[in-house]
């Protein structure tokens, strides 16, 4: 199934149920990834604060993956205005 997202914050919802619905705790899920359970947590509350890989490596444990459409064809997507990033990214390789 597919869910789109316009922002960051829009995954802490999806992130959750898809870690539920794969029956994991954020501690079973953290030994998976290597990292603790107040980490997962942490992402899941906020995973804006996480890298593209790190989503990516979370996602792929979850059985999940990262779509982009291209949406230059829909009339609509050129109307909205777009999103500024405000966030400074975290250092590379840290969780």
């Amino acid at each position: 199934m597919d869910y789109p997202l316009r922002l960051a914050d829009q995954l802490r919802a999806h992130l959750k149920s898809l870690r539920k619905q794969r029956g994991l705790t954020q501690a079973q899920l953290g030994e998976k990834l290597g990292i603790g359970q107040v980490r997962v947590a942490e992402i899941e509350a906020k995973p804006g604060s996480v890298s593209v890989d790190q989503l990516l490596k979370l996602l792929s444990t979850l059985g999940a993956t990262l779509v982009l459409r291209d949406r230059s064809g829909d009339p609509a997507a050129s109307a909205r205005p777009a999103a500024k990033a405000s966030r400074k990214a975290p250092a590379k390789g840290s969780w």
